[in-house]
């Protein structure tokens, strides 16, 4: 085996106990739950390391605490290692260390924009009362023809069309609809989109501020049960009908709003920040870089 094997497998095996998540759920004391080597960890100390990690991290130490306290283990033993033989003095490493400092302290500043950010309830009524149509609750259902180069790609043996032929296609569809043929038929016999197909075409309920522009411009108007002009979008022609339509109140889209409103106003800080602190490069002078 070699040294590096030989010195992995050390790690690896060094002295490590975790106990069971019913610890970590509370006993009442902050025990220990945690150790490596004669480095300990209680509850609380755990639960904030857990805590401090990115989210798809995060959830996952949740669900396995043991399996994220092993690689945490392997983690902080290497990195101790590193300290030891003072690798961060490598500028290479130096750099990169830098880099990931940059990014966790710049997440850290725009995460305190948006906390300190301060929406009244005049600023949230105001908007509600302007965007009013952005706070409707939607169940659709939908028929879509595509059409040429599509964002739905062709099927195998499937007859590629024009978009004046699949707009054709989707207006005499809507007669058909209009004179009573059923819509689940429709869309049966003629969707492109395979993946509402299998439920006749019914969409999960959508928000119309997350519908497609076109969609929810194209809807805007329509009252329960009717049917839409045919609409284009990158996808196709949709021929789309309300089944249910629903206002939400002002109370209801109030916490939509006030994170839609604090997010403008860190947009806002961050561009007078790069407006107090103008940027320039030029590419051209990479050429004369050492090395380059």
């Amino acid at each position: 085996m070699s040294s590096h094997r030989a010195l992995f497998s050390l790690f690896v095996s060094a002295s490590l106990v975790v106990v069971s998540t019913a610890v970590l759920s509370g006993t009442g004391k902050d025990a220990v739950v945690l150790s490596i080597g004669k480095e300990q960890w209680t509850s609380s100390q755990f639960r904030q390391l857990m805590d401090g990690t990115p989210p798809q991290i995060k959830t996952a130490a949740v669900d396995d605490p043991a399996a994220f306290a092993k690689k945490f283990s392997e983690m902080h033993l290497l990195a101790s290692l590193a300290a030891s033989r003072h690798l961060e003095n490598d500028p290479d490493i130096r750099s990169k260390i830098e880099w990931l400092r940059q990014g966790v302290l710049a997440n850290a500043a725009r995460d305190e924009l948006y906390r300190t950010a301060q929406v009244s309830d005049d600023e949230a009524r105001r908007y509600y009362d302007a965007h009013a149509g952005d706070f409707v609750d939607y169940t659709l259902q939908h028929v879509v023809i595509r059409y040429h180069a599509s964002d739905i790609p062709l099927r195998q043996g499937q007859q590629d069309i024009s978009e004046a032929e699949a707009r054709a296609q989707s207006e005499e569809l809507r007669k058909q609809l209009m004179a009573g043929k059923d819509f689940s038929a429709i869309v049966e016999q003629h969707t492109d989109d395979l993946s509402s197909k299998a439920d006749d075409g019914v969409l999960p309920e959508t928000a119309s501020r997350n519908l497609l522009p076109e969609i929810a411009l194209g809807i805007a108007k329509l009252k329960e049960d009717e049917i839409s002009q045919p609409i284009r979008t990158t996808f196709g022609y949709h021929l789309v009908r309300v089944m249910k339509r629903s206002q939400n109140t002002f109370e209801d889209a109030k916490p939509h709003i006030v994170i839609l409103l604090k997010n403008e106003e860190v947009t806002r800080q961050i561009e007078a920040l790069k407006q107090a602190h103008p940027t320039t490069f030029d590419a051209a002078l990479l050429g004369h870089a050492p090395g380059g």
